[in-house]
């Protein structure tokens, strides 16, 4: 760790930047440190960096333990230990042929179908742990920055220096291990209007002005997910920009700990969570939605993606592989989750004695597992039928979209379906674990609450575990970011109809016109 002053003359302090010794390039050296992985002791100390959180308006003073953030922190940092302790297989990490160095296939740039199917296990990998509930884990933005960096000639465009910036932040990374989050979209001001008619400058983020060492950025994004316990924080936007918002045409990275960036979280759920039997997913799997302001954040050149360049800001996720690649993992991690939510509804009809029940048994064939093997199936062919460009396979943008526009609608169907089967069981639970260990109630308790396949505390633990799925604030945020976390569902459905092969469905019309 290195302290380092900014050009504001503030102090932070955050990992050392890798420098190459004489005649070593900074790829080799970035090599040299990716031979060790990174374990979660190392991931953990790394975020007490003096990072500004701020939460119900007072500034956490380290994450790690705040009770806001310390298990889905945990989590993270145990998935790290794990990914270490598996350094040496292949099919969650590869060799550089450079150096040798082994490194997660999340950093992995895909060549072939092979290539996919090993960034596919790595990510269930990270989604396993959490069963498909935190979705901006390490390899999610991952999956941007290879993407990036496979195809750095179009950040070329903008100068070959932003091209090299691309890359070299690519090495380090994957060398380091980091845990890179973004933030992509703005504050909901005015939607009517671009970022720069808005009533006020730079509510959105832009550029305030420039100096021989960098630029200083100032406003504001909405949503960066994971932003409290991530080392880096990538920022552009993903929403079109315009003509005249050249101010704000940025795309760059900075660590958490820059001076002048704040991270105002939602209410963290694991707060409010009393126990783990009461709430086993709130109190452990909450990734925490963030608002970041940059009260002008320097930013070196170095770390400059894209600078006041509209054309390039609109091109950067769909010109290059980025966004097939980044929703390949949310749909992977997503498939996770539908295995969660198929093993809830079969155990509920198991421990309600229904599994027998044609109706029942016709439910789960038809709006569950149906389902669950349909977009199963989608996410294989977007692996195994790659579009291949410019030397880099794209999980196939038909299966793609394709999955993503079901996405929306399984989750919406799947958690009506689980409460249909749960009926009144939500609202016949004891008020907490309590009532197992109070001499006053727990004779009651075991006697009632019991089913004919499960005893009393076997039945509610179950019930309440699919309770804070589909019912409590947790659940609703899943809904939510289903629902929305790329796009909406119009969004979605029109890459859909951009993506989809209309002319060998024309071609069998036109065959069949012909035939008489």
């Amino acid at each position: 760790m290195a302290t380092r002053t900014t050009a504001r003359g503030g102090r932070f302090t955050g990992p050392d930047i890798i420098t190459a010794a004489p005649g070593l390039s900074l790829f080799a050296a970035c090599g040299k440190v990716g031979a060790l992985m990174r374990s979660g002791a190392a991931y953990v100390a790394s975020l007490r960096d003096g990072r500004s959180v701020f939460l119900d308006g007072e500034r956490v003073d380290d994450v790690t333990k705040h009770p806001a953030f310390a298990e889905p922190i945990r989590c993270i940092a145990e998935t790290y230990d794990r990914a270490k302790a598996a350094a040496n297989d292949p099919a969650l990490t590869f060799a550089d042929p450079a150096t040798g160095a082994r490194h997660s296939n999340m950093w992995l740039v895909p060549r072939s179908a092979e290539d996919l199917g090993a960034r596919r296990r790595v990510h269930r990998f990270w989604a396993e742990p959490s069963f498909g509930l935190m979705g901006r884990t390490p390899d999610h933005v991952a999956c941007v920055l290879t993407a990036f960096s496979a195809w750095r000639q179009l950040f070329d465009r903008g100068g070959a220096r932003f091209g090299d910036n691309v890359v070299r932040f690519h090495a380090r990374a994957r060398a380091e291990d980091l845990y890179v989050t973004y933030a992509i979209v703005p504050p909901q001001v005015d939607r009517s209007q671009p970022a720069h008619r808005h009533p006020e400058p730079f509510l959105h983020p832009g550029v305030v002005r420039e100096t021989d060492g960098g630029i200083v950025v100032r406003g504001a994004h909405a949503i960066a997910t994971s932003a409290t316990m991530a080392d880096w924080l990538f920022v552009s936007y993903i929403t079109p920009l315009v003509p005249g918002d050249e101010d704000y045409a940025i795309s760059l990275v900075m660590p958490m700990n820059a001076d002048g960036l704040r991270l105002y979280p939602r209410r963290p759920f694991a707060s409010m969570a009393t126990s783990v039997y009461d709430y086993p997913l709130s109190s452990r799997f909450d990734e925490v939605d963030t608002t970041v302001v940059f009260d002008d954040v320097f930013v070196p050149w170095e770390q400059v993606f894209i600078y006041r360049n509209v054309d390039l800001i609109n091109a950067q996720f769909h010109d290059t592989p980025s966004h097939t690649t980044a929703n390949f993992q949310a749909l992977v991690r997503f498939g996770v989750k539908l295995e969660l939510m198929a093993g809830l509804a079969i155990r509920l009809a198991e421990i309600q004695k229904a599994e027998g029940d044609p109706g029942v048994q016709a439910t789960l064939g038809g709006d569950i597992a149906a389902l669950c093997a349909a977009f199963d199936a989608l996410v294989k062919a977007a692996e195994r039928f790659p579009l291949l460009t410019g030397g880099v396979a794209r999980p196939h943008p038909q299966y793609i979209y394709a999955g993503m526009g079901l996405q929306r609608r399984l989750i919406v169907d799947m958690t009506r379906t689980l409460r249909e089967l749960a009926g009144g069981a939500f609202q016949t639970v004891p008020s907490s674990e309590a009532a197992f260990t109070s001499a006053s109630t727990r004779a009651d308790t075991e006697r009632y609450y019991q089913s004919a396949a499960a005893g009393a505390r076997e039945r509610i633990k179950l019930v309440k575990l699919i309770w804070d799925f589909v019912g409590t604030e947790f659940g609703g945020r899943q809904l939510q970011y289903e629902m929305f976390y790329s796009a909406s569902q119009p969004v979605v459905n029109r890459r859909m109809f951009r993506s989809y092969d209309w002319a060998a469905a024309k071609e069998v019309v036109a065959r069949c016109l012909g035939e008489y």
